[in-house]
């Protein structure tokens, strides 16, 4: 099981207050950076915990970059160490991915979002004598905002569900324990630079009753206890051992 968060512009107390969470209960997760902030430096304080990766925004007028090149170096400035990515609105095309496999020193995407689907596992996306492990996830918290009836609780996303489970949070959904997205949509209106939010504004607009925040605290629990927290780089290892058995197999 895999806890990810992508930042997207989330100011410092929200990444430190999801941070301190996955510290005291020595929980790993993976992070995909969209900025520079002290708060990276924290994060990197905890390399047994926390796995830092990109999350670039390539859609037109982003501020990482005006071509899908300057959008990658930017994003690798920014985490020079990062080994996986998440895209930002999970933008992808054939294209994008050969530059990624062929110009970085990427090993894992996690930009597939399948809803609610079971038996997950990695997948191995091969292109021009490169090799990309596709790591999809099946549950995040803004999309969930949209389903008709939306789940809060860890126990049924669970029920019946023996693959890979990936969950995908926001920081800023869970300090606010969002439930919907108008508070969030408020604001960025208010302040559309989110970095700038002061913790009186985000107080402010909190959910009080189930929402993300529930389930991120529900989830860090149940990883804390059975120890069963996996970041995209202990993935990646993962499948090279089952693969690396499968050729050990397959020899006469």
């Amino acid at each position: 099981m895999a806890l990810t968060l992508d930042i997207d512009w989330a100011p410092d107390f929200m990444i430190d207050f999801a941070a301190a969470s996955l510290v005291e209960n020595r929980v790993r997760a993976t992070w995909f950076v969209t900025h520079a902030s002290p708060a990276l430096a924290r994060l990197r304080a905890h390399p047994d915990l926390f796995e830092i990766g990109i999350h670039p925004n390539f859609f037109p007028g982003s501020t990482h970059g005006d071509s899908p090149a300057a959008v990658l170096r930017h994003c690798l400035n920014l985490v020079p160490e990062a080994v996986s990515i998440r895209t930002h609105g999970l933008f992808q095309s054939t294209a994008l991915l050969e530059l990624v496999m062929h110009e970085t020193a990427i090993m894992t995407d996690a930009s597939l979002y399948l809803p609610r689907a079971k038996r997950l596992g990695p997948i191995e996306y091969e292109w021009a004598r490169k090799t990309l492990l596709r790591v999809p996830h099946f549950w995040e918290d803004d999309f969930e905002m949209e389903r008709r009836s939306p789940c809060w609780n860890l126990a049924p996303l669970l029920n019946d569900n023996y693959g890979l489970r990936v969950f995908d949070f926001h920081p800023i959904h869970v300090y606010l324990n969002s439930s919907t997205t108008s508070a969030y949509q408020q604001l960025k209106q208010a302040v559309p630079n989110l970095a700038e939010l002061t913790i009186d504004q985000a107080n402010g607009a909190k959910h009080i009753e189930t929402g993300t925040q529930t389930l991120f605290n529900e989830l860090v629990t149940h990883l804390s206890k059975t120890g069963d927290s996996m970041r995209m780089r202990d993935i990646h290892e993962r499948w090279q051992r089952c693969r690396g058995k499968e050729a050990e197999r397959a020899r006469p």
